[in-house]
């Protein structure tokens, strides 16, 4: 009998651990990416823009899907509002200036988008 009560217990307490670490507000993290000519971008860090002395305007971001959608074609974004203007680097990377006034470095993958 008295095994029985301490395995309850124990199976009680296991419960009570286990409902205390499930997290009712768990969100999804995506990454930042640019669909620019059909290759995907990924956003990295704030960068200072006195380092791109060549940089040259290639577009705004035509639409912005779901944060968990990938974006399909050339200059959406899941992560940067329509209308946004987007520079390419002499480095081929691309920058948009963010609401804070900093610039957003975005990495180009080998990864090529199958619209």
């Amino acid at each position: 009998m008295k095994i029985l009560i301490m395995a309850c217990c124990i199976l009680g307490y296991s419960l009570f651990l286990v409902g205390c670490n499930t997290s009712a507000d768990h969100t999804d993290s995506y990454a930042a990416i640019i669909n620019y000519n059909d290759q995907q971008y990924i956003g990295g860090q704030s960068v200072d823009m006195k380092q791109y002395t060549d940089i040259q305007a290639v577009g705004e971001i035509v639409q912005r899907v779901e944060a968990g959608m990938y974006p399909p074609e050339h200059l959406m974004s899941n992560a940067v509002d329509k209308g946004t203007p987007v520079f390419q680097t002499a480095d081929h990377h691309l920058l948009i200036k963010q609401l804070n006034g900093e610039y957003q470095l975005f990495r180009k993958t080998d990864v090529e988008v199958k619209s």
